[in-house]
Formats: C-alpha cells, sequence, structure tokens
C-alpha cells in the first residue's frame, strides 16, 4: 500500500516534545490516535502514535506524539515528512492529492535535453492554477500547474517533465 505524505515536520513548539507541523490535508484530525510514519532527513523511518492534533494558524498544526516527551526528542524528526496509510484519512488509492506531488522529481526537457531542476517540496494554490515549488541545492523554480509548462507526470516512476521559461529558475540566496 502507497503511503501519502500527509505532511512535514517544521519545528519544536514548547518544551514537551510537541512539533508544528505544515499540511494542507483538510482532515487532519482523523490521524489522532493512529500510528503514523515520520521519514527522517537521514532515510530513516520512525513509528509514532499522534496523541493530539491542534490548530496552530493557517494550514500549520501542533501535533502530540505518545514517543516525543521533549524538546530534546524533537530534534531528530525536525523536517521529517508525515507518512499515513491513504485509508486512515478517507482516501482511495487511486485519488490524488497536492501532498502526492511532494518530492517528484522535476525535470527541464527543453530542446530535447533533460536538465534536472530538483524536487518539488510544496504545491500552493492561487486563484488560477497550483504552483510547484522546486528545489535543488542551488536553485528554486516556480511551476505553475498549466500544460505550457507541464509536459508529463509520471506518478510510478515519481517523476514530472516540465519546459520553462527563461527567469522561472532563480539561484538560491544563501
Amino acid at each position: 500500500m502507497e503511503l501519502l505524505i500527509a505532511g512535514k515536520v517544521l519545528a519544536s513548539h514548547h518544551l514537551k516534545g510537541e512539533v508544528k507541523v505544515i499540511s494542507n490535508i483538510e482532515n487532519i484530525y482523523e490521524l489522532e490516535g493512529s500510528k503514523i510514519i515520520l521519514e527522517l532527513t537521514n532515510g530513516k523511518q520512525k513509528l509514532v502514535t499522534v496523541t493530539k492534533i491542534k490548530n496552530f494558524v493557517g494550514n500549520k498544526w501542533i501535533f502530540s506524539f505518545e514517543e516525543i516527551i521533549n524538546k530534546q526528542d524533537t530534534i531528530e524528526i525536525r523536517n521529517a515528512l508525515i507518512k499515513v496509510r491513504r485509508d486512515l484519512l478517507g482516501i482511495k488509492e487511486d485519488e490524488v492529492l497536492l501532498s502526492d506531488f511532494v518530492g517528484i522529481k522535476v525535470y527541464d526537457v527543453k530542446n530535447h535535453k533533460k536538465e534536472y531542476l530538483g524536487e518539488i517540496v510544496e504545491v500552493f494554490e492561487t486563484a488560477a492554477h497550483n504552483v510547484y515549488v522546486v528545489e535543488s541545492r542551488e536553485y528554486e523554480t516556480m511551476i505553475p500547474d498549466v500544460d505550457i509548462f507541464i509536459k508529463k507526470i509520471d506518478f510510478e516512476k515519481r517523476i514530472m517533465e516540465t519546459d520553462i521559461l527563461e527567469g522561472m529558475k532563480e539561484l538560491k540566496k544563501s
């Protein structure tokens, strides 16, 4: 069963092991009492139980875990992806959510060359269309979800092919 990326741990919140999480999942409260997987930045996974979820602001939440009891414990899970079974949130296997795009590798295929742009780290909605935020070590690229830029998406291979314009790829500020 494929897991859904339900959010990302941002940072600790107070001293009791709570963490701030960013998530666009509408029914996020369904995860209370459930076991979830935290995919750590080093590639390891940690199984934890969600004990409480509170809204913080906008699409940011405060999560409490049974296994994380103090601020020191939160250091290891910072920037971890929260992965859950789709059925925990009532989502069918063939349903595509914005969070399904996070982690997809993006290539610019202009002039039959295949240049790696990075991975999708965020998708945000605008009044007109969604925008994919793609990051590599050096660059950030914002790509509107319109046919002129998005040429192909392969969810099985986790690859997106694009044809971006000059200036869409910007050097990250250090």
